[in-house]
C-alpha cells in the first residue's frame, strides 16, 4: 500500500515585527497550518470552493476570485455581494458545511512576543521563523502516527523573507529538536525546500488556511483568558476545530498536538 502524502498550507495572523508589543494588536503571532493530502484537495476542496464561487459570487471567469478573509469581512471588490443578507448567510452555511465535512488537520503554533522577548537567549530568535520550526515539528509528528510523508506549502511574502524561511526551515531540517530528530523529519517531509504559492496562485489549500487561520488565533487568545471578542461565526469555527480539525493525541489532548502556545 502506498504511504499517503500531506500538504502542508500555512498562513500567519500577526505579524513578526518586534516593534511596539507592548500593545495588544501586535503582542501575538501565530502561524496555522492545514494538513490534506492531495487528493482531498483535489476531488474534494477543489469542487466545493468552485461551487460557491459560481454560484454566489458575480466574477469575471478570466479572473479567479481568491478567498481572502479580510476582503470577505470588508465586503471588498467581488466579496461586496455579501452586502445581501440571503447571498451572506448562503456563502456562511456553505462554507461552514466545508469546513465541518472536508477532510484534513489543523496544528496552529502561537508565540507571546512580549513575553518572548524576556526570555534568556531570545534575541537569537526570530518569531515567525521559530514557529515555522515548531509547525514543521509538528506536522512530521502528525506524519509519522499517520506513517505518511508530506510538503509545506506556505503563503509567500516575497524576496528576501521567503528566503530567511527557507533558511529556517532548513535550520530544522538539518538539526531537528529536542523533542523530534532531524533525521525523522527529513524522512517524514522529504522536500528540501518549501513550496511557496502566492494568493493570485488561486491556491484551495492556502485559502482554507486563510479562512481558518484567524478563527484558530482567536480562539486560543480566548481560551488563554485574553479579552477578545471571539463573533458568532468564529465561535462557530472555533467548535468545528476543537470537536474534529484540530491534530490531537491518541487519547483527544489538543494542546501539544494542534495547539502550541509558546513561550
Amino acid at each position: 500500500m502506498i504511504a499517503p502524502t500531506y500538504r502542508l498550507y500555512v498562513d500567519e495572523v500577526g505579524t513578526d515585527d518586534m516593534g511596539d508589543i507592548e500593545n495588544n494588536n501586535n503582542r501575538y503571532l501565530s502561524l496555522t497550518g492545514v494538513a490534506m493530502t492531495i487528493e482531498a484537495a483535489r476531488e474534494d476542496l477543489v469542487p466545493k470552493f468552485d461551487w460557491i464561487k459560481n454560484n454566489i459570487f458575480e466574477h469575471d471567469p478570466d479572473y479567479p476570485l481568491i478567498f481572502h478573509r479580510r476582503k470577505i469581512v470588508q465586503r471588498k471588490q467581488a466579496f461586496g455581494v455579501l452586502n445581501d443578507p440571503l447571498k451572506a448567510d448562503l456563502f456562511d452555511r456553505a462554507m461552514l458545511r466545508i469546513f465541518r465535512k472536508c477532510d484534513y488537520v489543523v496544528i496552529t503554533a502561537m508565540i507571546d512576543k512580549l513575553e518572548a522577548s524576556k526570555k534568556f537567549r531570545w534575541r537569537e530568535k526570530h518569531p515567525y521563523h521559530y514557529l515555522m520550526q515548531i509547525i514543521v515539528e509538528k506536522f512530521a509528528r502528525f506524519l509519522e502516527r499517520k506513517k505518511a510523508f508530506g510538503e509545506i506549502m506556505p503563503e509567500g511574502r516575497k524576496g528576501k523573507k521567503d528566503e530567511e524561511l527557507q533558511n529556517a526551515y532548513a535550520d530544522v531540517r538539518s538539526r531537528g529538536n529536542f523533542y523530534f530528530p532531524a533525521e525523522q523529519i527529513c524522512y517524514r517531509i522529504p522536500p528540501k525546500n518549501l513550496k511557496f504559492r502566492y494568493k493570485d496562485n488561486n491556491i484551495a489549500g492556502l485559502q482554507l488556511a486563510d479562512l481558518l487561520a484567524h478563527p484558530s488565533h482567536m480562539h486560543i487568545r480566548h481560551v488563554s483568558g485574553h479579552s477578545v471578542n471571539l463573533g458568532n461565526y468564529a465561535q462557530q469555527v472555533a467548535i468545528i476545530l476543537v470537536q474534529s480539525k484540530y491534530d490531537r493525541s491518541a487519547s483527544g489532548n489538543i494542546t501539544g498536538y494542534g495547539i502550541k502556545t509558546l513561550p
